[in-house]
């Protein structure tokens, strides 16, 4: 039997983090459970209450390792042996009582026990596809999607619980889990109906607050900054942060916001108070772009990049090849900046990542009139890279170059990036040299590839480069399919 201690510790254990549930069904017994983060002796020792069970053996094994488990409508046996082998423990079942006891290996894993909880979830939902019972299913199911990474497949059974929960008091709650997690995806305007529902009907303050701060995200996201920045203004003055981390959230949107109201001086300000607030509630990259961007803005590139490499130095090797490639692209783009490219190549050759700045200190070293070996005499892959690169550092002549070297290599580039080659080259030959030079290309560039999606996106860039002319009859060939 387990100790008084355990009986009471049990107790204690908050109930949303463990329920259990047993039913008769055609004289057999059936259970469900959840369990997260919950002592494996304290789900069993419920369990055994619930059942009017003896409970023995855990005197001899670990009794403190946590287990999650979710089930629902399982067997008694399937039951124990998941919850128990959850723990890496076993049991015996009898009339009277279970018997745990330290199991051998393989143990269920993570991922196995939660796919059989979804099994039993989608068993319950097809027995009870309305009711009390199925808004739980549904529920679960949503937060097991989480547990497993799957944003899109939980965003999903959340809309559908919104849909079976209007009018009650449990449908806010779920817009707003709902509403994040389209966020992560970036669904803003999925997103933004839900959070405006909230917005508009919740009386709670926080709840509300919280619903329009992400109401302002999503349409900021969206490109419509300067509403957005009414949005949050008008916020400042209906609700004061929750929190600290709420305030800086609101700071950086606010910066956000400001940038692409070109009001650089003020989102430089709102980025500054957000970080004196804590670091910790701030994506730091997220900062550095905001600041650079604003640098820039002021006409201050050097400062930008200065601003980039002086973020670089305390990132791990990821953020700081991205620090040096932004800095890099910064340089490139400003006219008698190369010398300060090539000392930037040295130092992220000191950092052991000069070949991501390979293509800018080739450009620049090119412009300088110093021997350097030709981007022609590079792989086509290479050159391709290099291409792309430049562009988005705004070099388009540099850019122009290295696309127009890859023409007669089509075959030595895979289709992905014959795909890119198009998508990349055929906007700036628009702007360069008019509509048919880019049309052009993508008609040498779409029967080199076999599959239909690769095609399509070509299809659909020719239509927008005949619809910015002008040209609406071809446009609507091109998205029919025919250039």
């Amino acid at each position: 039997m387990l100790p008084i201690a355990l009986l009471l510790a049990s107790a204690a254990l908050p109930q949303e983090r463990l329920l259990i549930e047993v039913h008769d069904q055609n004289e057999d017994v059936y259970c469900d459970v959840r369990a997260e983060d919950a002592p494996v002796h304290l789900v069993m020792q419920r369990l055994c209450r619930e059942l009017d069970l003896e409970l023995t053996g855990f005197e001899d094994v670990n009794e403190s390792k946590t287990v999650n488990v979710y089930l629902r409508n399982r067997p008694l046996e399937v039951t124990v042996d998941y919850v128990l082998g959850a723990a890496g423990l076993a049991g015996t079942l009898s009339a009277t009582g279970i018997d745990v006891y330290s199991a051998n290996p393989p143990f269920p894993t993570r991922g196995e026990l939660l796919q059989n909880a979804e099994i039993g979830l989608l068993e319950l939902l097809q027995r009870f596809p309305e009711g009390v019972r199925a808004v739980e299913a549904r529920q679960e199911l949503a937060r097991i999607a989480v547990l497993r990474g799957e944003l899109e497949k939980a965003a999903h059974h959340y809309e559908l619980l919104v849909e079976v929960t209007a009018g009650s008091p449990a449908q806010t709650a779920t817009r707003m889990k709902a509403g994040r997690l389209l966020v992560e995806l970036q669904e803003w305007s999925r997103a933004a109906r839900h959070f405006r529902h909230v917005a508009e009907s919740e009386p709670e303050v926080h709840v509300g607050a919280e619903a329009r701060r992400e109401l302002a995200r999503c349409t900021l996201m969206r490109g419509e900054s300067a509403r957005a920045l009414h949005m949050l203004r008008a916020l400042e003055h209906l609700v004061a942060p929750m929190d600290e981390e709420d305030a800086a959230i609101r700071l950086l949107l606010l910066a956000r916001a400001e940038v692409e109201q070109n009001r650089p001086m003020d989102a430089l300000r709102n980025l500054d108070r957000a970080r004196r607030i804590g670091p910790s509630y701030v994506d730091e990259l997220e900062v550095m772009d905001l600041r650079a961007r604003a640098l820039e803005l002021q006409d201050k590139p050097v400062e930008a990049a200065l601003a980039w490499l002086h973020f670089s130095r305390n990132q791990d090797d990821h953020l700081k090849r991205e620090a040096l490639v932004r800095a890099a692209e910064i340089a490139l783009a400003q006219e008698g900046e190369e010398l300060a490219l090539v000392f930037l190549h040295k130092h992220a050759e000191n950092e052991g990542l000069g070949d991501a700045l390979l293509p800018f200190v080739n450009e620049a070293r090119a412009r300088l009139g110093l021997q350097e070996k030709s981007y022609i005499e590079a792989s086509p892959s290479a050159r391709l890279l290099r291409a792309v690169q430049l562009i988005n550092a705004g070099s388009e002549e540099a850019a122009a170059r290295a696309f127009a070297s890859l023409s007669s290599r089509l075959n030595d580039l895979s289709a992905e990036e014959r795909v890119l080659l198009a998508t990349s080259y055929a906007p700036l030959l628009e702007r360069q040299r008019g509509v048919m030079e880019a049309i052009d290309l993508l008609r040498l560039v779409a029967p080199t590839l076999e599959a239909v999606e690769n095609r399509t996106h070509l299809y659909l860039l020719a239509g927008e480069i005949y619809e910015r002319n002008q040209r609406f009859e071809e446009a609507a060939e091109a998205y029919g399919g025919r250039l």
